[in-house]
């Protein structure tokens, strides 16, 4: 979708995300030494920066993916799962071809490629052209396909630290994920909607060399879940919602209240007002210093 963020609202999502970028706390900037995935990781970012809950809350976004969903046919609503920015830059690692794993869309599964399953909203914030690179490549139709339900299943099978790596669990099935790859190009403000099935990933830059000089791409990503969608309480990544609001795995999403805050039809009022503490963010150097022990075994072997 061309020009769902324009004017002032644009500017100022840019300004917010700029400002994410220059104040990182000190383990995210020790674990990107470690680990490069991307220059700008930060979740939860509406609550903390006005520009950004304008997005989520009050842009065209929920109401198209509420649509999207089917969900104004059956009188159901719309809740906000998460939201992440993120800013890649040359060299940077991104993430191979996946489907988001549960610490960053932690939900039940549903069954494969149901209509309801959720959806994913990425808003570019950077100009991005499919030449250059640094955008994001989607597996066209790999939410229907039967080899990506193979293909979540093996990542899964080796647990959240493997999302990013299918190219090395099975180079086959990552080929199949090529020959579906689309990209697009984008100015600030454009918008992809995907199924939250549907496989993705960070498309390097071809230049990295002339690409590095630049500015890192900015974007944002929405992922919207029905309010009957079922919660999983994974790893104790959403410890303070599950302490809370006694949330488990099976609970309606709706259960979590502030935390999965309903932003369709309308927002609530109670919700608005309530403040919570974000959860932390699991891209820390805890998870870094994990992942750096992990490759070291694996290597080793």
């Amino acid at each position: 979708m061309k020009g769902l963020l324009q004017g002032k609202e644009l500017k100022k999502a840019i300004q917010a995300v700029n400002k994410i970028q220059r104040w990182q706390p000190i383990g995210q900037r020790i674990l990107y030494k470690f680990l490069p995935g991307y220059r700008n990781t930060l979740f939860q970012t509406w609550r903390n920066h006005k520009a950004l809950e304008y997005i989520a809350f009050d842009s065209a976004a929920s109401t198209i993916s509420a649509k999207l969903m089917g969900l104004e046919v059956e009188a159901r609503k719309l809740r906000l799962l998460k939201d992440a920015v993120l800013g890649y830059h040359a060299g940077d690692q991104g993430c191979g071809w996946h489907v988001d794993d549960k610490v960053f869309w932690p939900c039940e599964d549903r069954k494969f490629g149901e209509r309801d399953a959720g959806i994913n909203v990425w808003i570019a914030l950077s100009p991005i052209s499919a030449k250059e690179g640094g955008g994001l490549a989607l597996a066209k139709g790999s939410h229907k396909v039967s080899f990506a339900k193979k293909a979540r299943e093996i990542i899964a099978e080796n647990g959240a630290r493997t999302t990013c790596s299918l190219g090395r669990l099975d180079p086959r099935l990552n080929t199949k994920m090529e020959k579906l790859k689309v990209l697009y190009d984008l100015e600030a403000g454009d918008a992809i909607f995907h199924n939250r099935y549907l496989f993705h990933r960070v498309q390097s830059f071809f230049d990295e060399e002339s690409s590095r000089k630049k500015k890192t791409k900015q974007r944002i990503s929405l992922r919207y879940v029905s309010a009957d969608d079922t919660f999983y309480d994974y790893v104790g990544t959403e410890k303070r919602a599950v302490e809370a609001k006694g949330l488990k795995t099976g609970d309606v999403i709706s259960k979590g209240g502030a935390w999965f805050p309903q932003t369709w039809p309308y927002r609530l009022t109670e919700e608005k007002k309530k403040r919570v503490k974000a959860e932390k963010n699991p891209l820390n150097l805890g998870l870094g210093l994990a992942l750096l022990k992990y490759r070291i075994k694996k290597f080793n072997k």
